[in-house]
């Protein structure tokens, strides 16, 4: 293994983390109205659309601030941030205290995606993006698959006030140990962005660039659907108490961590092959498109068994989809530009989940999933013939020119 993939696999488990911190209140929530272990029932489906508000608002800043201002710096300002958050949501004990604290969260986190879009950029060659990208599609399932039992476990022994300053603590260890990692194997591309002082706001001229915002709002209506509603759907539709749906529910974030690789693998193949870098990863997407058609078919599987198979394979297919839709302005506009590009993306994924969780949960107490499944399930293609339709072929900034 060369060295470079040894420094992106560090930087990836700062996805774990993000993704981890905001993940234990999916199971939380429900941990809490089982066992009245919080002093007013909380609202999920508000504490969710704060957290995306946030996000959505919190992720062109956070961009912007990493191109400015460098990697490294940004990236550790913004975990340090994040820990603070999960920490004071810990001590919450109001609905209030949790608004403010998963609003925080969700600026800080913002941050995280772009950062592995400048990191993929920097240590890896243009056909293995993908597949970097898919090892960051790792931390984030491996944060999904964790979450359920590292609430249930830390909850169920100590306090759920721990389970989130767990959380916390781990995020601030990771700090240290990237800018060591970053000093022992420095980039192979050096942008000028590395240390700061790249101005990206250029990008909002473009019109491939809000092609990929519009494409990753409509899309990511399938990953939002299973990153955040899976152990309700287990519960809800099965009666399962949340012990029981941790069972199933860390096996779907796996099978997006092998749809990631797929979606990788794929596109350095068509890579290989000769096609230009964009066209290898719409190819991938086309295909992916196909596959999240499987959503419509989950609430039709009366078993919980064959419901967690159902929504792995959807999931599976968004995660070849995502993991290839964010690579592609790293393909475009370079890695120096890469914070605030792919910031894009993360402000679409935010301002849809914010604009879709509370109406969402709605029809989902009123009429259960099977509407919800239905709809979604068309969306990726529909953002396919965006995608198609408005950003040609070719990289007209080859990776090594930076």
């Amino acid at each position: 293994m060369q060295l470079r993939w040894i420094a992106v696999a560090v930087f990836v488990l700062s996805s774990v983390l993000n993704y981890l911190d905001r993940q234990v209140l999916a199971t939380m929530a429900d941990i809490w109205v089982a066992h009245h272990d919080f002093p007013t029932p909380p609202d999920y489906g508000l504490l969710l659309s704060v957290f995306s508000v946030a996000y959505a608002i919190g992720a062109p800043f956070m961009g912007w601030f990493l191109d400015r201002i460098g990697l490294n710096r940004g990236m550790s300002i913004s975990v340090a941030l994040w820990a603070v958050a999960s920490a004071g949501t810990g001590m919450s004990h109001s609905m209030t205290d949790l608004v403010v604290w998963r609003a925080v969260l969700g600026v800080a986190e913002a941050a995280g995606i772009s950062a592995v879009g400048k990191v993929i950029g920097m240590y890896l060659l243009p056909e293995e993006r993908a597949l970097g990208n898919a090892t960051s599609q790792l931390g984030l399932s491996a944060a999904l698959a964790i979450a359920p039992q590292f609430t249930v476990f830390i909850t169920y022994r100590y306090s759920w006030r721990w389970t989130f300053f767990g959380a916390a603590i781990l995020s601030l260890l990771w700090i240290p140990l990237w800018l060591g990692t970053e000093r022992l194997i420095p980039p192979t591309v050096q942008p000028h962005g590395l240390r700061g002082g790249v101005h990206s706001e250029g990008l909002l001229r473009d019109s491939r660039f809000w092609a990929l915002v519009a494409a990753n709002a409509i899309s990511m209506t399938v990953y939002s659907l299973w990153t955040n509603w899976t152990p309700r759907y287990l519960v809800r539709t099965f009666s399962l108490q949340p012990p029981d749906a941790a069972h199933y529910s860390w096996i779907v974030p796996v099978c997006g961590y092998a749809g990631g690789f797929v979606g990788g693998s794929l596109s350095w193949r068509f890579i290989r092959g000769g096609d230009d870098t964009v066209r290898a990863r719409k190819r991938v997407c086309l295909l992916a498109a196909f596959g999240c058609l499987a959503t419509a078919l989950v609430p039709m599987l009366h078993s919980p068994i064959l419901a967690t198979a159902g929504m792995s394979f959807s999931f599976l297919s968004i995660a070849a989809w995502s993991t290839n839709l964010y690579t592609i302005p790293v393909d475009i506009y370079g890695s120096a530009r890469a914070g605030f590009a792919v910031s894009g993306l993360v402000f679409a994924y935010g301002a849809m989940q914010a604009i879709v969780s509370e109406p969402l949960g709605r029809v989902i107490d009123r009429y259960g999933f099977t509407p919800v499944c239905v709809l979604f399930a068309a969306l990726p293609l529909i953002a396919y013939t965006v995608v198609q339709s408005l950003i040609p072929d070719g990289s007209p900034e080859p990776a090594r020119k930076e």
